[in-house]
């Protein structure tokens, strides 16, 4: 498996102009967390919250300036959603934009979130088409 780590790390701290002092939250299960985890730490961030599922995150979304969200599929196929009015609570009085970035199979972060005057949100798909565009000029 193909591993996108550095290249999503490399994206958030572009979008994010550094990633030193600042603060970010993980969502998904352990294993998937983690290599994002150690990149994030070693970029100097201030903290790097970390949650198994988005169901409790509406109190850390204020103190964060960068989401990665890394699910697991459920039974059925599809990945457990992060919806637009859950972030728009969260993200009520924010000054910055938080960045937010999907990297589920298929989205788990309502796609009506990227609306959100707060919410920088790239899908799986806006990934693929940067990573595929920064491998073209590489080579």
């Amino acid at each position: 498996m193909f591993n996108i780590a550095p290249q999503v790390v490399s994206i958030a701290e572009a979008c994010l102009g550094g990633l030193q002092g600042r603060s970010a939250l993980l969502i998904g299960p352990e294993e998937r967390r983690n290599p994002y985890s150690y990149l994030l730490r070693d970029a100097q961030m201030r903290q790097v919250y970390q949650e198994d599922t988005s169901l409790h995150i509406v109190s850390l979304l204020p103190a964060v300036d960068l989401l990665i969200s890394v699910p697991t599929l459920d039974n059925g196929g599809s990945a457990i959603q992060l919806s637009a009015a859950k972030l728009a609570t969260a993200c009520t009085g924010r000054r910055s934009p938080l960045f937010i970035f999907d990297l589920s199979p298929t989205p788990s972060v309502e796609e009506m979130a990227g609306l959100l005057p707060a919410v920088c949100l790239y899908t799986p798909e806006d990934l693929r088409r940067i990573i595929i565009k920064n491998e073209m000029k590489a080579s």
